[in-house]
């Protein structure tokens, strides 16, 4: 393969040519795009970047969901030399502002009018930004500074007609070493930093994970997570790039169900909210079924536990039970993974945030064996990987191929290796705090290594709670026990210099609101549901639930319960749905001093 991701690339679309390389929705279609017609786009589009001025070292940016757009927006740029900023779409005016005024963007990819109409709100302060493409160009008018996407790619033949030789000589004069991406995080606290990645180390993160996600002719994969989030980004792009499979780009998160039964992927990346909901949607189904059945069904999953847990152990079901369990795989849980699009996936993956072990032993017992990832977007997105077949449940799996981790005195895991990009742009005092002298990586996250090297992450350094007495909580494994509950759906765990841990809950609407319907609770709406004794009351029992398996210094004596979930657009959550804990308790801090007074 080549060594920058351009050259591999245009090496992809030399050998694959006419095989299928991208498939998205047009009219309710499915729609296919051949590596020869992708490899095209990619050279028309750099074409009109190219005649707009952009050059090496320029940077382009892209505001939109996903779509095919999105991948040849992306390559296009780098094929000029340019490096791609890429923009989550639910970023509010002021935040697209500061990203594309701190990489001093030269141009704009938007996806639509309503795009487009945050960038022109905050054009006026961003000197350094001379166009802004639309892909679909519904209610947008053209001017000086607004061009459609499809006005872009005629700019570009018109440029490659003039300029035969320009966009190879741009692609050849790219170097491994070169800024290939920055990627701002979305960052749980304070304003995103500039990640810098080169071509280097995305090329060296691809052929390294490839070791564990081994490409096979006929691949698939489904893009549904934002792209500008660099796991995505990894898994259905620049992987597909480096291995040739098959991108397939979901109309949107609210269709994934529907896009992943047509789709059948055979790798799959989620988020651990994803998973939470798959895992709820099939227990509320189990629950749902009549009385004979659903004992059948519960009967079937406790021998899948038992399954998972003696191969955990390294042993095997005795042959009777073994025989049990193929007959209730065969009847009962082929048909959850084909009802949910996964019947043909060989790998899948969960990553970006923790996972309650008890929800991977679940998808484990049905037939599901999902890996834990770990890593962050300063080192390509993976450092660790539980592989197929040999998945430590509670681990995050052993380092990549290359990859360097040791255990720092403080508990600190440091990272070192190919994946782990120059530091943050702009930001040299950042990055020295980074990335120490010897080149390691300093994650921020406190974990261990077991006797096997498979790394154990525990919490965030920053998020460890230290009790009044002194003592050392991790909230977010705390967190993930309470989610566990059918009822719960997300919890910020409070108790740094307190006497004691209190947390913040929202409920799973559609569950609790079928809970209220059962049971003939009359209400409203969900926030007169929510204050019923009878739902309080289901709170109550998953907290002490929890509470019966930890140390009294962690378990919780107080909560708060919002008649909502925490939301992307009141900046309680990143757009991969991690909570954001600091915005959530500054937002709330009078009434957790409400629950310490009480």
């Amino acid at each position: 393969m080549g060594s920058t991701v351009v050259s591999t690339f245009f090496e992809q679309t030399r050998k694959l040519s006419d095989a299928v390389a991208l498939r998205h929705k047009r009219d309710g279609e499915w729609v296919t795009i051949s590596w020869t017609q992708y490899g095209d786009l990619v050279r028309r589009a750099a074409g009109g970047f190219r005649s707009l001025g952009i050059d090496a070292g320029d940077r382009g940016a892209i505001l939109s969901t996903n779509r095919y757009e999105w991948h040849v927006a992306d390559i296009a740029i780098q094929s000029c030399g340019g490096i791609t900023v890429p923009i989550y779409p639910t970023n509010s005016p002021i935040q697209v502002a500061y990203i594309a005024g701190h990489a001093e963007v030269k141009v704009i990819i938007c996806e639509n009018a309503a795009q487009l109409a945050k960038v022109q709100e905050v054009r006026g302060d961003l000197p350094a930004l001379k166009r802004a493409i639309v892909m679909d160009p519904t209610g947008v008018t053209e001017d000086a500074f607004v061009m459609t996407w499809d006005m872009l790619l005629a700019a570009g033949d018109a440029f490659n007609a003039e300029h035969p030789g320009d966009i190879d000589e741009h692609i050849a004069a790219v170097k491994p070493e070169d800024l290939c991406t920055l990627v701002y995080t979305s960052g749980t606290t304070g304003p995103p930093k500039g990640a810098m990645l080169t071509h280097h180390n995305i090329v060296w993160t691809c052929e390294s994970l490839s070791k564990v996600l081994e490409g096979e002719p006929g691949d698939r994969r489904l893009s549904y997570l934002p792209l500008s989030h660099i796991a995505e980004r990894v898994t259905s792009h620049f992987q597909q790039i480096y291995l040739g499979f098959e991108t397939w780009f979901a109309t949107s998160i609210d269709t994934l169900r529907e896009d992943l039964v047509a789709c059948k992927p055979t790798v799959i990346f989620g988020v651990p909210r994803v998973w939470e909901k798959f895992y709820a949607g099939i227990r509320n189904m189990i629950e749902n079924l009549p009385d004979e059945q659903r004992e059948m069904a519960e009967q079937a999953i406790q021998l899948g536990l038992k399954r998972v847990e003696a191969e955990q152990a390294g042993t095997s079901l005795p042959p009777e039970l073994e025989e049990k369990y193929q007959e209730a795989d065969g009847k009962l849980f082929a048909l959850a993974r084909s009802a949910l699009g996964l019947d043909q996936a060989r790998a899948l993956v969960s990553g970006a945030a923790p996972i309650n072990p008890d929800v991977l032993r679940f998808f484990h017992a049905i037939g599901l064996p999902i890996a834990a990832v770990y890593g962050q977007t300063e080192d390509s997105g993976p450092t660790s990987i539980n592989r197929p077949g040999k998945v430590k449940i509670g681990t995050v799996g052993p380092p990549l191929d290359g990859v360097e981790v040791k255990i720092a005195e403080d508990g600190e895991v440091l990272v070192r290796g190919g994946n782990v990009g120059p530091g943050y742009y702009k930001d040299p005092i950042a990055t020295k705090e980074f990335i120490d002298g010897e080149g390691w990586m300093h994650s921020g996250d406190i974990g261990e290594l077991d006797e096997d090297g498979y790394l154990r992450i525990t919490d965030r350094k920053k998020d460890l709670i230290i009790t009044a007495a002194g003592k050392n909580v991790a909230p977010q494994v705390i967190e993930n026990m309470l989610k566990y509950s059918p009822w719960v759906s997300q919890v910020v765990v409070i108790g740094d210099r307190r006497p004691f841990l209190t947390a913040l809950i929202t409920l799973d609407q559609e569950k609790v609101t079928a809970f209220a319907e059962q049971k003939s609770i009359p209400f409203k709406d969900f926030s007169e549901l929510v204050a019923h004794p009878d739902v309080q009351q289901l709170v109550v029992n998953a907290v002490q639930e929890v509470n019966a398996s930890l140390a009294r210094v962690e378990q919780i004596k107080k909560w708060h319960v919002f008649d909502r979930e925490f939301a992307m657009e009141n900046e309680e959550i990143t757009p991969t749905l991690k909570v954001r804990r600091k915005a959530i308790i500054d937002k709330n801090a009078d009434l957790i001093e409400e629950l310490y007074q009480r």
